[in-house]
């Protein structure tokens, strides 16, 4: 069952760095919008290895924890850097 998750998180990073690297040539977005985006996708993804693990190990209040403290800011940030940075400057293909 690790196995699978980790396999998991894997495709996950691999989809994350193409959408981003797709993202890139789509919209001229400043840095720092840049850097809410990788780190809140950082975040989710440190939040559900965290969580899946502490599930595998049967400590499911760690990983209800994990899905708080990381996954939640780092979707929240994401959301707010989408909104205000990425979206006005989407050109429409």
């Amino acid at each position: 069952m690790e196995s699978i998750q980790w396999f998991l998180l894997g495709v996950l990073t691999t989809l994350c760095v193409f959408g981003f690297t797709h993202l890139s040539f789509r919209v001229k977005a400043p840095w720092y919008a840049w850097v809410v985006l990788i780190g809140g996708a950082v975040a989710v993804m440190f939040g559900l290895a965290w969580a899946g693990s502490s599930f595998n190990e049967g400590v499911p209040e760690s990983g209800a924890l994990a899905l708080m403290v990381f996954c939640g800011p780092g979707i929240i940030g994401m959301t707010l850097a989408w909104r205000h940075w990425v979206a006005p400057g989407l050109r429409a293909d």
